[in-house]
């Protein structure tokens, strides 16, 4: 397992790229923008893209929002990188679950393709989505039953955490998380979390 997560991963992506220290010129990458779907602004969205290409790799973007897992494995089929991009972690749980993409994205994970995500698309790598309340709106997915995530990660990132306007509502979710046993990563748009399924190191 190789996991990248990050808050921003554009503009963290040299960081991933050395650290794997590998060429990724012409390997596919599969790019999913779902989590940017609320929005009408989607440049953060497109800049992960971009940060894609310019390191070679050939992108293929799929928005999980009605496809089924017959199309989503035969999308990411062949993939060396998965990428989530950020936007609202609440609305990317629930389109990952409804499309089952989530078990086919763990499937492949755990076969030895490289996942990075950025923003919510690392936030659902935990255990629980729990505390991504205090910045995204869990309205935005009202058939999502519970905050599980996809479980990689057994511990809680927080993204953007350099942002001045976001400490108070960090202070509140990490106090919830901890008393609840879990430990917190608050994660600058400088920094990416790696984990390779026993360790983790923020580059």
């Amino acid at each position: 397992m190789r996991l990248y997560l990050a808050s921003y991963a554009m503009i963290t992506m040299g960081k991933i790229i050395k650290h794997e220290g590998r060429d990724f010129i012409g390997k596919k990458a599969v790019f999913i923008p779902t989590a940017g779907d609320p929005y009408e602004n989607k440049d953060f969205v497109e800049a992960d893209k971009i940060a894609l290409k310019n390191y070679g790799l050939d992108v293929v973007e799929m928005d999980v929002t009605n496809k089924n897992e017959e199309e989503i494995r035969e999308m990411i089929d062949g993939a060396d990188i998965i990428l989530v991009a950020g936007g609202n972690t609440f609305y990317l749980m629930e389109k990952l679950k409804e499309s089952g993409a989530d078990k086919i994205i763990k499937e492949f994970v755990s076969k030895g393709v490289i996942y990075i995500g950025s923003s919510a698309g690392s936030i659902i790598c935990c255990s629980t989505i729990e505390g991504a309340e205090e910045f995204d709106d869990p309205n935005l997915a009202p058939k999502l039953d519970n905050f599980d995530g996809m479980g990689f990660f057994r511990d809680v990132i927080i993204p953007h955490a350099h942002k001045e306007k976001y400490f108070k509502r960090i202070r509140r979710a990490a106090k919830r998380l901890e008393s609840k046993g879990y430990n917190v990563y608050p994660l600058t748009d400088d920094d990416v979390l790696f984990f390779d399924g026993d360790s983790c190191t923020v580059l």
